[in-house]
């Protein structure tokens, strides 16, 4: 995906002048990402929230992360894969048509054809009584009405031409049609006229009707409008116009057959071309989604437009360079923006550039600061520091002067007018204009310095390379870093003033020190955070934290980090954004310092390795707001698919069921989160975070619903859930019915029995005692055992389990568990029968059974799942025998069964952690076999976990 802004230079096109695209987040996607082709057709949304795009391989629809393609097949009934059209009709249904003339009705997951019209369908128009239009290449329009009728307007009938590209149906029910030589009408009454034939002859692409209801017209010649008086006014000259797309706000995005894309909003036409990150300047297809953005088919691929959290400044807006090192806000209407090409100053928006290329050679800013009466501290690479006022540099302090060193990192205007200065070789003091070192570099950890602060009470805190130092009243001590996981880095300090803690971004995390007691805590990946070093902190007007990183920009609330260091509780719940929130880079940088600011308006700036972001936190509830509507993809039951609409019954013995939704959001697709809940087996909602899947084993038979639910992260939940309904049937021996025909027989056959030998009663009772004891004992063991493989069942597994984890728990003894699955054995069952299926699983517990150790417990879990405990083994140690159960199970021969069939395991393992029970045992196990799959089966993957302490 790409993500660039536009700029292009001035032109006059009709009196319109064209400006560059502004503040708008661009993406891509083409065949690198799963198109089945880079030329689309058209463009559609449906009421479900699926996007869907027509090619000449198919109709791909998005959910936002993953495109399913649908092409000729038995499914789609379509005679050809070449799509053209798609259209929403007013029920919600999609209509897709191209090339042969097929045409297809899609609902939800079903798709209905009708017969083929043999002829390439250019359009597809429902109009308001529910008749269809199609416009067609070669064979003019045809009209089919609903009660199956059909009509033709061809060129003999005085249509212009029988090659039409477009249909539009105006306020008064007439149809308007665009062929290839000009405009035609057709009105209520199924007459057609020609209204235009002298004055438009050339190809008409698009119609449309504009903010004022008039009719636009795109045609090879330009764009032109329909005005009240009926009279046809060209807006545009020489711009071939593929498509158009009106705005609400009265501006009109304009798709060129060759000139990408524009956009006309009173009288300034921006555009939008190939040399600014469009994939190609052919525009076939334009589309406003539910979220705003817009949606752009070329012939290269999708593009799109939108709004997003942060917005970037670069070189193409007017900064001196992209590498940024520090932002700093004037606390009014200004920030200043350092670079390594020099500094720039943006006010409501307009960059300007400070010139100091009278004072510094390079102009490489790392550092900024103002001081009293707003003057700017101005630290530089290798010029030393500026101090900048009234428009113009007043002063330079260098090494010559005395400063410790020419590269500037820190700069700290003190209360009472002093400045403290951070080099790469020590601090400097600057006092009415004379320069001292207060410090000596020998005393502090290290004089690489990139962190200047002090606290309300005159503490001066000195961030370097190797810790930090506190100076006050002369004196220099260093804190003790040794307990917060060898933290050295200092990058940055925040005093939280309500809290009485100053924050300090570190190579470890956040440390946050106590002022009053001077105790050090540390918020790092213990905590949940996602990697260690963080440059600059943040605190915005709504009390959020926000911390630049070399990974993207994290962010959560304040309170959540007073609660870890506090010890309310364990864990950070973050936000991480970066490249697909607006960040043309991830990469914040830091080192030197302000790395982050906060603005007077509560807008946070950032400085990156391209360019400054800046987010406004406010307008995040923006994006919250929106509700992605939620959708079930997938459903299957051991591994065969069934629809997820209808209510769906399964045979008894189903073991497995898995199912795949998707919140068909688009602005932020990876931030989307879940809650499900299946009725029947859970009680409440089950938190599933970003998992757009889940999985349920071995339920017991009865009936259940499945619920899932959607958000945005801080926003609502879906209103309305996405659910299927469907019931597991029991096995005869559990049908009410067959247990009490059982136990009448079993009385009637006792009392018989009885007085049978009632003569010779002692006898009869022993016998009876015997009988019922071997009946009880074959019981049992059938009851224990698999009916296919021979294995330990579920129930004698569950068994073992709970005695082995009450003796590891009380031997403080390590305990592992594997969770064992055949890869693709679907494909066994279809391709050669379920008879030879089963063979397979038999010959497998077989392997498993001779090679599986002693100690171990090995059981049939379930269709091709198998599961063993091993007791009183290390992680690592199981690890290997997992790896030698799966290379065995590899190297089984099953040629006697099917030629040159090769049958491998993916191996879920997981260690019993010292809060853990069984389930959560269970729950790793699966996590990590669901790994090995996705990491391409036949493989052991390890879930990491806090083991028993065994010491």
């Amino acid at each position: 995906m790409a993500a660039d802004d536009t700029v292009i230079n001035k032109t006059v096109i009709n009196d319109a002048t064209v400006v560059s695209f502004d503040n708008y987040f661009s993406e891509s996607w083409s065949t690198f990402h799963g198109l089945p082709h880079n030329t689309i057709n058209a463009i559609a949304q449906t009421p479900d929230g699926y996007l869907w795009f027509a090619t000449w391989e198919g109709v791909a629809r998005f959910n936002g992360r993953q495109f399913d393609i649908f092409e000729r097949s038995e499914l789609t009934g379509l005679p050809d894969s070449g799509i053209r059209a798609l259209t929403v009709a007013s029920n919600g249904d999609l209509l897709v048509a191209g090339s042969r003339g097929g045409i297809a009705r899609v609902k939800g997951h079903h798709w209905q054809s009708y017969p083929p019209l043999g002829v390439l369908i250019n359009k597809v128009l429902v109009d308001s009584v529910q008749r269809l239009w199609l416009a067609t290449e070669g064979e003019g329009v045809i009209l089919q009405s609903p009660d199956g009728s059909r009509r033709q307007f061809i060129q003999d009938n005085g249509l212009p031409a029988n090659a039409v590209h477009s249909l539009y149906e105006d306020t008064q029910g007439q149809i308007w049609v665009g062929t290839a030589a000009g405009l035609a009408m057709i009105d209520a009454n199924l007459m057609l006229s020609t209204p235009f034939h002298d004055t438009l002859t050339s190809p008409v692409f698009a119609l449309a009707a504009g903010d004022d209801q008039q009719l636009l017209i795109g045609a090879e010649s330009g764009l032109y409008k329909l005005n009240k008086q009926q009279q046809l006014v060209q807006l545009l000259a020489d711009v071939p116009v593929s498509t158009l797309l009106p705005e609400d706000s009265g501006g009109l995005w304009i798709g060129t057959v060759d000139r990408g894309l524009l956009r006309l909003y009173q009288n300034k036409l921006e555009q939008l071309s190939i040399e600014q990150g469009l994939p190609n300047n052919r525009i076939l297809a334009l589309l406003r989604d539910k979220e705003h953005s817009l949606w752009v088919g070329t012939n290269g691929g999708v593009f799109r437009l939108r709004d997003a959290p942060f917005t970037t400044y670069t070189t193409k807006q007017g900064l001196a360079d992209n590498y940024v090192r520090t932002v700093l806000s004037d606390g009014k209407n200004c920030v200043y923006v350092g670079s390594s090409r020099g500094l720039d100053r943006i006010c409501d928006g307009n960059i300007s550039n400070i010139d100091l290329s009278s004072h510094a050679k390079g102009q490489s800013v790392l550092s900024l600061a103002l001081g009293q009466a707003q003057h700017l501290w101005i630290g530089t690479y290798t010029d030393g520091l500026l101090h900048y006022a009234n428009e113009q540099v007043i002063a330079h302090y260098r090494t010559e002067d005395g400063l410790a060193a020419n590269e500037v990192r820190a700069i700290l205007p003190m209360a009472d007018g002093a400045v403290l200065v951070g080099t790469a070789q020590g601090v400097n003091l600057i006092k009415n204009g004379q320069l001292t070192t207060p410090v000596p570099a020998a005393l502090l950890p290290s004089p690489f310095i990139m962190a200047l602060y002090q606290t309300s009470d005159g503490r001066v805190f000195i961030g370097s390379g190797a810790g930090v130092s506190i100076w006050h009243n002369d004196t220099v001590r260093q804190l003790n870093f040794a307990d917060l996981d060898l933290a050295q880095y200092a990058f940055g300090f925040v005093e939280d003033h309500a809290a009485g803690i100053l924050w300090m971004t570190t190579d470890r995390g956040l440390v946050a020190f106590d002022l009053a007691s001077e105790q050090l805590a540390l918020i790092g990946r213990n905590h949940g955070m996602p990697f260690d070093k963080l440059f600059q902190l943040v605190i915005d007007k709504q009390q959020q934290f926000w911390i630049s990183s070399n990974r993207g920009v994290l962010h959560f609330s304040r309170q959540q980090a007073l609660d870890v260091v506090y010890g309310r509780r364990d864990q950070i719940n973050y936000e991480l954004f970066g490249e697909s929130d607006g960040m043309i880079s991830a990469q914040a940088n830091g080192g030197s310092s302000p790395a982050a600011s906060l603005h007077s308006d509560g807008s946070v700036w950032v400085a990156t390795s391209v360019g400054v972001s800046e987010v406004q936190p406010a307008r995040l509830s923006s994006f919250s707001a929106i509700i992605p509507p939620v959708v079930l993809e997938k459903l299957l039951a051991d591994g065969q698919p069934y629809i997820p609409e209808q209510h769906i019954d399964f045979a008894a013995g189903t073991s497995r069921i898995e199912l795949e939704y998707a919140g068909l959001g688009y602005i932020m697709p990876q931030r989307i989160q879940y809650r499900t809940m299946l009725e029947g087996y859970e009680q409440d909602w089950v938190f599933r975070g970003p998992q757009s899947n889940v999985q349920y084993t071995n339920l017991a038979p009865g009936p259940y619903r499945f619920n899932v639910v959607a958000s945005y992260p801080d926003g609502g939940w879906s209103p309305v859930a996405a659910s299927v309904s469907f019931s597991i049937a029991p096995h005869y021996w559990q049908r009410p019915l067959f247990q009490f025909l059982v136990l009448f027989l079993l009385v009637v056959v006792v009392i018989a029995a009885v007085r049978w030998r009632l003569g010779s009663l002692k006898r009869s009772e022993i016998k009876l005692k015997l009988q019922v004891a071997e009946k009880t004992t074959e019981l049992a063991a059938l009851a224990r055992l698999d009916s296919l493989t021979g294995l330990a069942n579920r129930r004698a597994f569950d068994e073992a389990m709970q005695h082995e984890l009450k003796r590891a728990k009380r031997q403080k003894e390590p305990l592992c568990l594997a969770l064992l699955d055949i890869d693709h054995f679907k494909q066994v069952n279809d391709n050669w029968s379920h008879s030879v299926g089963d063979d397979v699983l038999k010959r497998i517990a077989i392997t498993l059974q001779l090679h599986c150790r002693d100690i171990d417990s090995l059981a049939r879990w379930g269709g091709e799942e198998f599961v063993i405990l091993l007791p009183n083994t290390s992680i690592a140690k199981a690890a290997e025998v997992c790896d030698r159960l799966r290379q065995q199970v590899a190297s089984t021969s099953m040629a006697d069964l099917v030629p040159d069939l090769t049958v491998t395991l993916s191996v879920g393992l997981a260690q019993l952690g010292s809060k853990d029970d069984g389930k959560q045992l269970l729950i790793d196990a699966d996590r990590a076999l669901y790994q090995a799959k996705n990491q391409g089966r036949n493989t052991v993957v390890v879930q990491p976990s806090d083991p028993i302490d065994t010491s």
